[in-house]
C-alpha cells in the first residue's frame, strides 16, 4: 500500500509533467512510470469513434504488432468488452470483472489480451469530455494494485494524457484558467483526497448542495465537464496541492 502523501505528492508531479511533455512520447513514458508504481508494465491508449479496427483507433501502444493484426481478423473493434463497457459507464474495471460477467462469458475476445495481462490483471480506463467516451486506457500488469485509489489516480492521469496528447496533435497551447474561489479550491482539494460531498460540507460547515454548486462553478471556470478533469487540471495547474 501506498503512503498517502507520498501517493499525492507523485500524482501532483506527474500531471504536472505530463502537462509540459512537449512530444508525444514524454507523456506515454510519463504515464508508464507513473502507473508502475501501482504494479503496471503494460499500456494501450485507444479513442473511441466509429473504428472497425483496433489498429486504425490506437494512440500508444506496448502490444506486438502480431496480437493487434490477429485481433483485427477475428473481433469488432467497438464489439469488444471494454468498448461495450466503456460506453455505459466512465467507471474504470479489470479484466477480471469484465470475465465475470455473463454477458461476455460466452466470448474468446480474453484469448486477444496482451501476455501481461493473461497472466496477471488488467485495468481499463474509460476517458470521457463532456459525457462523451473519447479515449480509453488500458494497463497491465503481473499482480497490480486494482483499489479504489489506484484507479482513481490512474484515471485521473489518464484523462491529463489524453488532453495534453490532444492537445500536441492539434497544435493547441495549454490555456490559462481563472483563479478560483477560496471555497472552489478547498473543495477540489478534498474531493482529490478522496472525500465525499457529504464528508466536506461537514468539514467546512456548508450543505452538500453548496459543496456541489462550488464544484460546478470550478469545473465551468476550467472548462471541463466532469469532477475527474477539474481535479486533473487543478492539480496539473497547481492551482491545489494535496
Amino acid at each position: 500500500m501506498l503512503d498517502m502523501t507520498d501517493h499525492y505528492s507523485s500524482l501532483g508531479e506527474t500531471l504536472s509533467r505530463l502537462s509540459a511533455a512537449p512530444v508525444p512520447s514524454s507523456i506515454w513514458s510519463t504515464l508508464k512510470e507513473y502507473s508502475s508504481r501501482f504494479g503496471y508494465s503494460y499500456l494501450m491508449a485507444v479513442e473511441a469513434g466509429t473504428f472497425n479496427k483496433l489498429g486504425e483507433a490506437i494512440i500508444y501502444s506496448d502490444a506486438p504488432s502480431e496480437m493487434i493484426s490477429a485481433f483485427d481478423q477475428n473481433l469488432e473493434f467497438e464489439q469488444h468488452p471494454y468498448a461495450v463497457k466503456s460506453k455505459r459507464s466512465s467507471a474504470p474495471f479489470t479484466t477480471s470483472e469484465v470475465k465475470s460477467d455473463p454477458e461476455f462469458a460466452n466470448q474468446d475476445w480474453a484469448q486477444y489480451l496482451s501476455d501481461v495481462v493473461k497472466a496477471g490483471e488488467g485495468l481499463f480506463v474509460p476517458v470521457y469530455l463532456e459525457s462523451k467516451l473519447v479515449s480509453g486506457f488500458s494497463f497491465g500488469g503481473h499482480a497490480p494494485e486494482t483499489s479504489g485509489l489506484a484507479r482513481s489516480a490512474l484515471q485521473v492521469a489518464s484523462h491529463a494524457a489524453f488532453e495534453r496528447a490532444n492537445d500536441l496533435r492539434e497544435g493547441r497551447a495549454i490555456p490559462l484558467f481563472p483563479s478560483l474561489s477560496v471555497r472552489e479550491t478547498q473543495c477540489l482539494r478534498y474531493i482529490a483526497t478522496g472525500y465525499e460531498d457529504d464528508q466536506i460540507s461537514q468539514m467546512l460547515g456548508i450543505s452538500p448542495r453548496t459543496v456541489r454548486f462550488h464544484v460546478d462553478s470550478a469545473k465551468s471556470k476550467l472548462g471541463v465537464g466532469s469532477r475527474v478533469q477539474a481535479v486533473a487540471k487543478a492539480l496539473r495547474e497547481r492551482i491545489i496541492a494535496v
